[in-house]
């Protein structure tokens, strides 16, 4: 036993100034690592590039060199080391963590891209498929929306950079629709009228451009009107203008004696109607 100990001793004794060297080096690239981000933030200050992207990028860049430093400095305390040896290694490992880590991959790329492109900024207002808000926080991984209803949605860069975008800029006007339907007995020319003033008098429709209020489709049931107004997304909720909207039109149809027609729910379907010509009747 004590001859084994000497001889870790003694090896280690032997290995100690190759120890120190290595510790200078890994020491020498920890600075320069700094060196390097610190020279890339002050450059990139000087471009359109994003803050978090400049940061993003200088991190990388001193990630890459201490990375380097420490292969440096493993080849000096154990020769035999080399770096086909430690990418045969982990060769399958790295198989097995990329595919489990695809989708952060995924976000991460599309991350960087949107901070690249600037498609859209902070306020601006989307529509992600069936999510929509007003942009509060661009990261690099995800992005938030807060809805109009207050509620703050998270979606992954990856799904919004590969789905259709509808941008609407900081405070912009935005269009909203309201739909309803009326009999065909009705006045529908009133009707237009009556809901043209209804939407003229609430609080937070832009008078530029007006309202507009038109037919956009004749059905079985009845005849479909669309109103069409404008606000300040910036002023107003778009939840609230058309609550108050919706209110307000309603009870000037009613005022005026205008019903609006709705098929209620449930009712049994109308039997198809007889054939004018029966089977039977081609065989007489």
């Amino acid at each position: 036993v004590w001859t084994s100990l000497e001889a870790m001793l003694a090896n280690f004794a032997a290995r100690l100034p190759y120890l120190a060297a290595a510790i200078l080096v890994l020491l020498a690239f920890w600075l320069l690592s700094r060196l390097l981000k610190r020279f890339f933030l002050a450059a990139g200050s000087r471009t359109t590039i994003d803050i978090r992207l400049r940061i993003l990028f200088g991190r990388i860049i001193a990630g890459v060199v201490i990375f380097i430093g420490i292969l440096a400095a493993l080849t000096i305390v154990i020769p035999s080391f080399s770096l086909g040896n430690l990418i045969a290694g982990l060769g399958f490992t790295s198989v097995v963590v990329g595919f489990a880590a695809k989708d952060i991959v995924n976000n991460f790329l599309s991350g960087i891209l949107i901070l690249l492109q600037r498609p859209f900024q902070i306020g601006d207002y989307l529509f992600v498929g069936s999510n929509q808000g007003r942009v509060e926080y661009i990261g690099v991984r995800a992005s938030s929306l807060r809805k109009d209803d207050g509620e703050l949605i998270l979606i992954p860069n990856g799904d919004m950079y590969s789905s259709a975008l509808i941008i609407r800029g900081k405070g912009t006007k935005r269009r909203m629709n309201l739909k309803f339907e009326l009999g065909f007995d009705e006045d529908i020319e009133r009707a237009k009228e009556v809901t043209r003033a209804a939407i003229d008098a609430t609080e937070g429709v832009e008078s530029d451009p007006s309202p507009r209020v038109i037919v956009t489709d004749l059905a079985a049931t009845g005849v479909t009107v669309t109103s069409s107004f404008w606000l300040n997304t910036k002023e107003e909720s778009p939840q609230f203008v058309f609550d108050r909207v919706a209110v307000n039109v309603l009870r000037a149809l009613d005022v005026a004696a205008i019903r609006v027609f709705s098929k209620p729910i449930g009712d049994p379907a109308e039997p198809e109607p007889e054939p004018a010509i029966k089977k039977e009747d081609l065989f007489d």
